[in-house]
C-alpha cells in the first residue's frame, strides 16, 4: 500500500511540475519583450570577403610551404652520403614543422579577427532592429526574424 501511493504521489507532482513548466514556458514565449532574430551563419561566412581573403591568403602560404618542402626533399634525396642525408631529413621536418605551426597560427589569428567582426557586425544589426536575441538558423525549427539577408548586405 506504501508503494502505491508513493507512486500516486509521484505522480501527481510530475504531472504538476509538466503542467507548471508548460505554463511558464508559455508564458516566456507570450512574452513581447523577446523580439528574436535568426542568422543563416553559414551563408554570411560564405558570402564574406574577408573569409575569402583568408582562404586565399591560406590557400597561397600553404602552397608555399608546399614548394619548400618539395625542394628540402630533393635536397635530402640528392645527398648519397646516409649520415648527411639523416642529419637534412631531421633539419627540414624540424623546419617544416615550426613553418607549418606558423602559417597554422596566422591563420587561426586572422580566422579570429574575421569571425569577431562577423559576430559585431550580427550583434549591432540585431541591436539596431530592435532583437535582443540572436540565434543561428539552423536550431531553429520554427520562429524568429531572419536578419540574414540585412547582415550579409554589411559584411560584403
Amino acid at each position: 500500500m506504501v508503494k502505491t501511493k508513493a507512486k500516486t504521489t509521484a505522480k501527481t507532482n510530475t504531472n504538476t511540475s509538466s503542467k507548471t513548466s508548460s505554463t511558464s514556458t508559455s508564458n516566456n514565449s507570450n512574452n513581447s519583450s523577446w523580439k528574436i532574430a535568426v542568422v543563416d551563419i553559414m551563408s554570411i561566412v560564405n558570402g564574406s570577403k574577408d573569409v575569402a581573403t583568408l582562404r586565399h591568403n591560406h590557400a597561397v602560404r600553404s602552397q608555399e610551404l608546399s614548394q619548400w618542402l618539395q625542394l628540402a626533399q630533393n635536397e635530402v634525396n640528392n645527398q648519397t652520403d646516409a649520415q648527411t642525408k639523416q642529419g637534412l631529413f631531421q633539419k627540414y621536418n624540424a623546419e617544416f614543422a615550426q613553418k607549418r605551426n606558423l602559417v597554422n597560427q596566422l591563420y587561426q589569428q586572422e580566422l579570429a579577427v574575421v569571425d569577431q567582426n562577423i559576430s559585431k557586425t550580427i550583434i549591432d544589426e540585431a541591436n539596431k532592429l530592435g532583437y535582443n536575441m540572436v540565434l543561428t538558423k539552423n536550431v531553429v525549427v520554427c520562429g524568429g526574424d531572419d536578419i540574414t539577408d540585412e547582415v550579409r548586405k554589411l559584411i560584403k
